[in-house]
């Protein structure tokens, strides 16, 4: 009986933590191939079960997931949600749902940064001090939630550089499909090598596989806080988060203009949607605050602060085209709930291209839908960021697979080149002695000769 395999993973988003639990379901010939399924009605976010997806050729079920904080009533009473209570009710979670017969085979982690995502790093699975969430500067992630889980394969990466894992995995192997499928059509279609994802939520982050390879090197990305070119008459001097660690101060960044606490403080600086906003912002309860940004999602699609939002992640998606070259932008996050912003995105990504990147990809709106598109997941309603944990856990249980396999190779090479160099060496004795013999042998035949020839002298 083949031992079942089952996958921890946290997502930390900017409001809340996910913790999830899956269970690998073993491959057959007719694998899913849409991105996932709904086995069950439960919109409780807070437990969600037997709910199915693909991640490229993998199928995963998830079996039981946790929000933290939990949802609560607006008039319970609640005692605050520290760091430490987050990470400690994260650990209670897994250590309550651990799979009694076989336990976790790998832990995923994606989370808000900037983080250590480097293994050589003493930072390593914390978050680091340039992160605006005051509470979470240095706080160790990894460590509580890797003992409770009691496994030694972990994969830690951004909440933004995880998804963008995941969607890399799973769109290439969607189109290794399509061209084994269709390749008669399609004779010359480039395998996918590069891929950005972005999300814009409370903040704004990119992650990219480039070379068929996630972005690390110094750090990792932080695309959501390169500059754009604002609209024409924009006075908005930037969100309240930017003003102590943001790059520019948060003033004229892609985070600075359309992550929802931008967004927000920008509608409230409007003082025009109705005394009870206004009054909370008033009253000292800003953006912070999930009650006060979830006005945007009353407002119309023809709202001015949607032309902002547009601009700036249009403005990112051709910083990242012009700079990686990547083959797909994939876009995430709460914002872009709002759909009418992809058509606007991808209509003014062509404006101010101006035509300079000739590729038929870029050609035209239709042909952009392929490369500015939402998430492979979103019809599920799971979040890209829990799917990528996910892909990270499956990473590094698959790298330790690999792992073996190779020491197994490297055993059975070093045992050949063991043998051979037995061989070489015996073959060198030999050698030696036949040499040494023919040696005595030659020495022995001149002296008999010498010999023979004093005798006739």
């Amino acid at each position: 009986m083949t031992k079942e395999i089952y996958l921890a993973a946290v997502e930390g988003g900017g409001t809340t933590f996910l913790a999830s639990i899956a269970r690998v379901i073993p491959s057959h010939p007719d694998n899913i191939t849409n991105p996932s399924t709904r086995d069950d009605d439960d919109d409780d976010q807070s437990s969600r079960t037997n709910t199915r997806f693909s991640i490229g050729s993998t199928t995963l079920e998830i079996i039981q997931t946790a929000t933290f904080p939990p949802p609560h009533h607006p008039n319970e009473e609640q005692s605050p949600w520290t760091p430490h209570r987050i990470l400690s009710s994260i650990a209670s979670f897994f250590e309550t749902h651990r799979p009694p017969s076989s336990g976790y085979a790998a832990l995923g982690i994606a989370t808000f940064g900037p983080a250590g995502v480097s293994p050589s790093s003493p930072r390593y699975g914390c978050i680091l001090h340039g992160c605006p969430k005051k509470e979470w500067r240095g706080i160790d992630l990894l460590s509580p939630l890797k003992k409770a889980c009691r496994v030694d394969r972990v994969g830690f990466d951004t909440d933004v550089n995880a998804p963008a894992s995941a969607e890399f995995r799973h769109r290439r192997h969607a189109r290794q499909q399509q061209q084994q499928q269709q390749q008669q059509q399609h004779p010359r279609q480039n395998p996918l090598t590069s891929l950005a994802y972005v999300t814009v939520g409370t903040g704004v982050g990119v992650g990219l596989v480039v070379n068929s390879s996630p972005v690390h090197g110094l750090l990792h990305p932080e695309g959501g806080h390169v500059p754009v070119r604002t609209l024409e008459g924009d006075a908005f001097r930037g969100y309240s988060w930017g003003a102590e660690k943001s790059p520019f101060g948060g003033v004229g960044t892609v985070e600075g203009v359309t992550s929802s606490v931008a967004l927000t403080e920008r509608l409230l600086s409007m003082k025009e949607e109705g005394e009870g906003v206004v009054g909370a912002w008033e009253n000292g309860v800003g953006a912070d605050d999930a009650a006060v940004r979830s006005i945007l999602s009353t407002l119309s699609d023809d709202h001015p602060v949607w032309s902002h939002a547009s601009n700036a992640i249009a403005n990112l998606c051709v910083t990242i085209l012009l700079l990686t070259s990547c083959q797909q932008i994939v876009l995430g996050g709460g914002v872009m709930n709002r759909s009418v912003l992809y058509d606007r995105i991808r209509r003014e990504v062509l404006i101010l291209l101006n035509g300079y990147l000739d590729v038929e990809e870029l050609s035209s709106e239709e042909s952009l839908k392929s490369v500015i598109c939402a998430s492979s997941w979103e019809s599920l309603g799971l979040g890209s960021g829990l799917v990528g944990a996910f892909a990270l856990a499956l990473d590094s249980m698959e790298a330790e697979e690999a792992g073996v396999e190779e020491r197994c190779r490297s055993g059975v090479e070093t045992m050949k080149e063991s043998k051979n160099d037995g061989d070489r060496r015996q073959g060198f004795r030999l050698g030696m002695m036949a040499g040494i013999g023919f040696s005595l042998a030659c020495g022995l035949l001149l002296k008999i000769a010498g010999r023979g020839l004093l005798r006739r002298h």
